[in-house]
């Protein structure tokens, strides 16, 4: 029993004696002068809920650091040595609080902790203090601290104008400072698509906005005007990460292919109220709007982009297709409260290929009449759910059934040519706009296709890509029966004089070419010339002939090759034969009913 309680104090006495938690951060040192004062300022991680109500407190480091007698708690509790000396304030919901200490005297100055627990060896940050009686103070490093995926705005104020200078911030190392952002447009590799420097109204103040933060964006930093090192401002920052999260960290890099699309899922506090939640694209002074919650759309994206927002599962997703190569790059997902905007960093690339779903960009009918406008999707796409939609600013309103009207819209699906068809009846004014074919599994938006129905005098042709599944040598075959274009009524009217007009010539072009074949092979059919002499030979018994095309018939072994021995031919013309059956395989692939399956499956 005495070996197990001493083994139970072993393994306990690390809890007891506490650790330097990323989970809070004070400054490593502060001075104060001599019968002046000092602030103390220490940050906490918000995420875990309790952080908020439990107890903050600093304590004062005894000899061989034994233990640390409090000076002053969130308890109400202040120390005999500080009374009336020492206040504290703390911020719950901004993630910091304060400790004032005054009238300093020289056996103030030590090592404390400031710290969140129910008591002294809870969750702690080591603070040195010194005292001193000097007429100047060092200036120490601002302490910046930030929440894992959170963001961290790091201001930087100087005496004197800078606006002609170049402005930066660089990442001490052991032999240099690297560069992270400069006001030349120069970012450093580890923090494109996450950082913007932002001039601010005073030309002596600028500030940088880091989101997304990493564990290795911990560390001490510079940011001045001109160079680092040289004459001229600096000052040091001193950043901590916290690596509590709480919101979940999802994969953050897309890839479609050009005239493709992405879905991005940003995802937020479920127990916050949000002012704003918009999609903005990422550049090295800046984020450009793309799109928010409340309908604004930037010109350049009218009907290629999407938001939907998700309360109950703390998401707003964003579509995005018709991609073009200059939609590489990154972008961020931000949701604005009273205090902080927080945002994370998706990275789109472009790639070669094609997109899954196919079918025309913009679609042109004349007033009154109806069109069809196919949407081709592959293969893995057969379980999913899909729809038509119309687009606006705020919403995509989606289409009737298969099978159903509504007001003039219809929806129908083949799946054995795998296309999904919107189908206007007697098109008007009203009905001209942005229309989006889609997939969708267990309410998770997939790809996405924008068509651009116009009113016009011509139906444009469909500038489609062939459907995922079909042989290029087949496609020229195909294009008829599966790539018909948007179809209209006047398109058909057209074409049916076409028809009339050409028919009529073809036939008497045929009938001509006939008789004079005929003629001509009366002439022939009884009569063949040999030498100079003409005979009643029939062609039938040149054919049955073995000597029949030779001219050495005497010879046998003539060097001379038969082109097509009656032997050969005889074996050749039987049914089953190998000949026939690669032809035969040629019609059933040209077909196209067998390939189809195998199309599929291969997908």
């Amino acid at each position: 029993m005495v070996y197990l309680q001493f083994f139970g104090i072993i393994c306990l006495f690390p809890l007891m004696h506490g650790r330097d938690s990323s989970d809070i951060a004070g400054p490593k040192q502060v001075t104060g002068f001599y019968n002046g004062e000092v602030t103390i300022k220490c940050y906490y991680s918000t995420k875990p809920k309790a952080n908020k109500n439990a107890r903050k407190f600093l304590c004062k480091e005894t000899a061989h650091q034994k233990r640390c007698d409090t000076v002053i708690s969130t308890n109400k509790y202040i120390s005999q040595k500080f009374e009336k000396r020492a206040s504290m304030k703390d911020s719950p919901d901004e993630g910091f609080f304060t400790v004032q200490l005054g009238k300093l005297q020289h056996e103030d100055q030590g090592s404390y902790k400031c710290g969140i627990g129910l008591n002294n060896i809870g969750l702690f940050s080591t603070v040195y203090l010194t005292v001193t009686e000097d007429s100047t103070v060092p200036e120490e490093a601002d302490l910046i601290f930030g929440q894992l995926t959170s963001t961290v705005l790091i201001p930087c104020i100087f005496d004197r104008e800078s606006a002609s200078s170049r402005k930066y911030l660089c990442k001490i190392g052991p032999s240099n400072c690297s560069t992270v952002i400069d006001s030349y447009g120069n970012v450093g590799e580890a923090y494109k698509g996450r950082i913007m420097l932002h001039n601010d109204q005073t030309p002596a103040a600028f500030s940088i906005r880091l989101i997304h933060l990493r564990k290795e964006d911990a560390g001490f930093y510079a940011c001045g005007v001109g160079t680092y090192g040289a004459p001229g401002e600096s000052k040091e920052i001193d950043l901590r990460v916290s690596e509590e999260v709480d919101v979940p960290n999802r994969q953050k890099v897309l890839t479609a292919a050009v005239g493709g699309s992405i879905v991005a899922e940003c995802h937020y506090k479920r127990n916050v109220t949000y002012q704003q939640k918009y999609w903005c694209k990422w550049r090295e002074h800046g984020c450009t709007q793309l799109m928010t919650m409340d309908g604004f759309v930037k010109d350049d994206y009218e009907g290629r982009i999407m938001m939907y927002d998700n309360p109950e599962n703390g998401t707003f997703t964003v579509l995005m297709n018709q991609l073009k190569a200059e939609d590489e790059g990154w972008y961020w997902c931000v949701t604005s409260d009273e205090n902080v905007d927080h945002t994370s960093t998706v990275q789109v690339k472009i790639k070669e290929g094609q997109p899954g779903l196919n079918g025309s960009k913009t679609v042109i009918v004349p007033a009154g009449n109806s069109v069809n406008i196919p949407c081709y999707y592959p293969c893995k796409y057969n379980s999913y759910q899909k729809y038509w939609c119309k687009w606006e600013a705020s919403d995509c309103k989606p289409m009737a059934s298969s099978g159903e009207e509504q007001d003039g819209l219809s929806v129908s699906c083949d799946k054995e040519k795998r296309v999904l068809t919107l189908s206007i009846n007697q098109i008007t004014p009203e009905d001209e706009g942005w229309y989006w074919c889609g997939v969708k599994q267990a309410d998770h938006y997939g790809e996405t296709l924008a068509v651009q129905v116009k009113i016009g005098h011509e139906a444009v042709p469909q500038d489609g890509m062939q459907p995922e599944g079909i042989p290029r040598n087949r496609a020229a075959n195909l294009n008829n029966q599966e790539q018909e274009p948007p179809t209209s009524s006047h398109a058909t009217t057209q074409s049916q004089q076409v028809v009339s007009i050409v028919l009529p010539i073809c036939a008497i072009i045929l009938l001509a070419g006939a008789v004079f074949l005929f003629i001509k092979w009366r002439k022939n059919s009884d009569l063949v010339s040999v030498g100079s002499y003409r005979t009643n030979i029939s062609l039938a018994d040149l054919d049955n002939s073995q000597h029949a095309g030779k001219d050495n018939t005497a010879v046998d072994h003539a060097q001379e090759t038969d082109m097509d021995s009656s032997k050969d031919f005889s074996r050749s013309s039987k049914k089953g034969s190998k000949e026939d059956l690669a032809y035969s395989t040629f019609l059933i692939h040209s077909d196209g009913s067998p390939q189809e399956a195998s199309d599929c499956i291969r997908n």
